[in-house]
Formats: C-alpha cells, sequence, structure tokens
C-alpha cells in the first residue's frame, strides 16, 4: 500500500528550506539588479530595501573614515642640525641618558607616536616621510656621519646606507629590534674599561683601544677579517672614528675622515705601515667600502 501522508511530510520539509534560502538570498540582492516584476514581490522587495539601507549606511561611514583621514596634514620632513651650530648643544642636552642602537646597511619603516631626537655616531642614513601604506612624502633627507637630527611623529622610512650606530632617545626597543637595530652596550657597562665618553676622542684613541681589545680579546684569524669587521668593529661606538680595509698584506686600519693608516693587523698582530710597500685591496673589500657590503648584490650581480 501507498503512504502518500509520509511523502506530503517530506514535501513540507523541503519547501521551508526553500523558501528560507530564497528569502536570504533576496535579503543580499542589490535592489538595482531586480527587475520591476521582481520587486512587486512582497519578501523581496522588502529585503532589496533593507540592503540598499545597510549599503548606504555603510558607505557614509566609510566615506565619513576617509574624510579624515584625507584632512590630516602631511607629516613635516625630518630635520638635520649640523654639529657645531646653535642647536646641537640643546639636542645633546635631550640625549643625556639615553641608548645606543646599530644597523647594518638596510631599509625599515618606523612608525612613532613621540618625536625621536638623534645624533648619528658614524654612517649615513636617509629619512623620508611616508604614509601608512608606504607611499613617499616629501624628499628624502639625508645625514652624514656627526649630525643630529629630530624626527617628528609618523611614519618615517630609514635608508642605512653605511653601517649605523646612533645615540637616540626612542623608546620603542621591541620595534627597533624588529627593524633591524641591534642595542649597544651602555656606557656604563665601559666603567673601568676606558672612557665614559665618544666626545673628544681622535683617531688614535680609539687606535689604542682597538690594541688593547686585540690583546685582551686574541687576535682575529685573517679568515674572519669580513666577519669581525661587519659585526663587531664597525659598529663598536669606541671605533666610530677609524675605518678599515682587508688587503693581501692584512687589514688596514684608517683614519676614518683623513684615511690616513694607523697600522697594518695580520694573523700575528699589529705592525707599522710601510708606505713603500704596495698594499692590495680586496674586491670584496672595494665592495665594502662603497656599499658597506662584503657580498654581490644579487639584483645588480655588483
Amino acid at each position: 500500500m501507498r503512504r502518500p501522508r509520509e511523502k506530503a511530510t517530506g514535501t513540507m520539509r523541503i519547501f521551508p528550506v526553500f523558501l528560507l534560502a530564497l528569502g536570504g538570498a533576496a535579503a543580499f540582492t542589490s535592489p538595482a539588479l531586480l527587475s520591476r516584476h521582481q520587486l512587486r514581490r512582497p519578501a523581496v522587495y522588502h529585503g532589496a530595501v533593507s540592503a540598499q539601507k545597510s549599503l548606504v549606511r555603510a558607505t557614509g561611514r566609510a566615506g565619513l573614515r576617509s574624510d579624515s583621514l584625507c584632512m590630516k596634514a602631511a607629516p613635516e620632513p625630518a630635520k638635520v642640525i649640523k654639529a657645531g651650530s646653535s642647536e646641537e648643544q640643546e639636542v645633546l642636552g635631550m640625549l643625556t641618558n639615553t641608548g645606543f642602537w646599530s644597523c647594518p646597511p638596510s631599509t625599515a619603516t618606523m612608525y612613532l607616536d613621540n618625536q625621536e631626537v638623534f645624533k648619528l655616531l658614524q654612517g649615513k642614513v636617509t629619512i623620508t616621510a611616508v604614509t601608512v601604506t608606504g607611499r613617499e612624502l616629501g624628499e628624502e633627507i639625508e645625514f652624514d656621519e656627526g649630525d643630529c637630527g629630530i624626527v617628528p611623529p609618523g611614519s618615517y622610512r630609514w635608508k642605512m646606507l653605511k653601517p649605523t650606530t646612533k645615540q637616540t632617545n626612542c623608546r620603542e626597543g621591541l620595534q627597533l629590534t624588529t627593524k633591524g637595530w641591534r642595542e649597544e652596550p651602555p656606557l656604563k657597562a665601559m666603567m673601568g674599561k676606558g672612557t665614559l665618553s665618544i666626545i673628544g676622542r681622535s683617531s688614535e684613541d680609539d687606535f689604542e683601544y682597538l690594541k688593547k681589545l686585540i690583546t685582551d680579546k686574541g687576535l682575529i684569524p685573517e679568515t674572519a677579517f669580513e666577519n669581525a669587521i661587519q659585526y663587531k668593529l664597525d659598529k663598536d661606538i669606541y671605533l666610530s672614528n677609524l675605518s678599515f680595509a682587508i688587503t693581501d698584506r692584512g687589514m688596514l686600519v684608517k683614519d676614518r675622515v683623513t684615511e690616513e693608516v694607523l697600522g697594518v693587523l695580520d694573523g700575528e698582530g699589529f705592525k707599522d705601515y710601510n708606505p713603500d710597500l704596495d698594499y692590495e685591496e680586496t674586491e670584496r673589500s672595494k665592495r665594502w667600502t662603497k656599499d658597506g657590503n662584503f657580498n654581490v648584490d644579487k639584483l645588480t650581480g655588483k
């Protein structure tokens, strides 16, 4: 015998689900895509009108947010304060009891809520104001070794063109670390190990510090010259007046400004520089002197 009652029950189970799906689809259908005949249907009409009102409200809120963003003034460019200027002493006073940070050649965008004041102890950087999406606003401001700088609150892109060490009042230690900066030991850690200040130091002072450092720590193997320069010597704030070049006769230690050779370090220790000899600098060392990197650039092949 047939069971029509069960068949009807199965149909009734499917029909409400179909209506529910139809009503949900109607609620999310744009009125502009519906014909006049379709809009006569009450359920579809009310659903479309409700969707249109929600769209208008959402668009209005987005428009207000966009307008408010557009109305914000562009951030001010970073300010360079040259050594010996009338503003330098004021800036140095703001750097009392602040930290030292070093970074290899790289590019990083910093987002700071407060103004940053710094002094570039070594290296060379450019700073450019950018939007939150990374679009540049204005020109690059260049800072050379010895310059002080003031960076207003906001988003700024730093380009470290050479290995860089700065003294800064920035307290965003976590952000600095994630962007490639490394904190140097505080000056108090040098207590009893030499001077507590780098102000007024000469290349001769730094050279004496280097010789004592080698005596205490041990000789640097010639095969480790590149790593020693890149990760230690060129980042040490007490060697900021020195530069280094690797040759076939050892490592030349030079005055960073005058390029006068102060001594030669090889596998046996320090030796006097002999101007009558030829010291042929390696290609990798020349690349370091120029770009702050011993390795070949993978993009340019140079």
